[in-house]
C-alpha cells in the first residue's frame, strides 16, 4: 500500500490540477491519499470531497490554520496505525510544483530494498527549477550549506524540499522513538523529521526532479525571514538531540 500524505493549505485552485495527475501516476498500485485540511479559507474542503468517488481518498480538517508541520504530525498520527512496514508513505506540496509524475521513480528504490527514504532533489544532475525568485534560490542553497555542515546526512543534498518516499518501517520506528515526529509548525518541519530520521541510519539516496514554481496558482505562502531563523535554531535543537 502507498499512502500519499497532502498538507494544504487554501489550495483549491492547484489541488484540481494535481487530483488529474495522481491517479495516472499511481495507476496499478494499490493507494490512498490522505489530505490534511489545515484550517482553509477557501473551497479546498470542498475540491477534495468533490474527489472521493474518483480515488481512495481521505480528508482530514483543521478548524484553524496550525502550519504546515501540524498538518504533517495531524496526518501521520492518522495514517500511522494503518501503516506497515512493507508500506510506502510518500509526501508532496498540494501547491502542483511537485509532479506526481515522479512518484514510480521515487518509490522505486523503497520496492526493491535499496532504499529506505528517497527524496526529491533540487540538488542533484539532472534537476531543474524554474519560476523561484534569486532570493529564494539563495537562501534554500544557505539553509542547504548549514545542515550539510551541522548535521551531515550520507547522500542528502537537498534537506528543505518536503517531496519524499518513506519505508513505513522506517516511520514506524521513528514513532516509537520520538513520538511526535514533526514539533516545527513551519517550513523548517520537512527537515526537522528528515534528520530526525537520519539517527535511525535508513538508506537514502535522492532522485533528480523539475521544480516548477511556475505552476503554482498562488502566491508563495512562506514568511522567508521567519523562516530563516527558526531554521537556525532548530539546526541548534537537533544538534543537541543527536549529541
Amino acid at each position: 500500500m502507498i499512502h500519499i500524505l497532502l498538507p494544504a493549505y487554501n489550495e483549491e485552485k492547484a489541488l484540481a490540477a494535481l487530483f488529474k495527475s495522481l491517479p495516472a501516476a499511481l495507476s496499478g498500485k494499490d493507494y490512498k491519499v490522505w489530505v490534511v485540511d489545515d484550517g482553509s479559507k477557501d473551497k479546498t474542503a470542498e475540491v477534495v470531497s468533490s474527489q472521493t468517488h474518483h480515488m481512495p481518498l481521505v480528508l482530514l480538517q483543521h478548524e484553524r490554520n496550525k502550519g504546515m508541520g501540524a498538518a504533517f504530525q495531524t496526518g501521520l498520527d492518522k495514517i500511522i496505525p494503518h501503516l506497515s512496514s512493507s508500506d510506502i508513505l510518500v509526501t508532496l506540496d498540494a501547491d502542483n510544483t511537485h509532479p506526481p509524475q515522479i512518484i514510480p521513480r521515487l518509490i522505486d528504490p523503497l520496492e526493491n530494498d535499496q532504499a529506505d527514504l528517497a527524496i526529491a532533489s533540487r540538488y542533484v544532475p539532472g534537476a531543474k527549477v524554474y519560476g523561484v525568485s534569486l532570493f529564494r534560490q539563495l537562501t534554500s542553497q544557505g539553509a542547504r550549506w548549514l545542515f550539510q555542515y551541522f548535521l551531515p546526512i550520507p547522500n542528502v543534498k537537498d534537506y528543505t524540499c518536503g517531496f519524499r518516499a518513506y519505508r513505513g518501517g522506517l516511520i514506524i520506528q521513528a514513532k516509537k522513538k520520538w513520538n511526535s515526529l514533526v514539533t516545527e509548525n513551519g517550513f523548517a518541519s520537512a527537515a526537522e523529521w528528515l534528520v530526525k530520521l537520519s539517527f535511525l541510519s535508513p538508506r537514502v539516496v535522492e532522485i533528480p526532479f523539475i521544480l516548477h514554481y511556475d505552476h503554482k496558482p498562488t502566491a508563495s505562502k512562506m514568511p522567508v525571514f521567519r523562516t530563516i531563523l527558526k531554521t537556525l535554531a532548530l539546526i541548534s535543537r537537533l544538534r543537541r538531540i543527536k549529541d
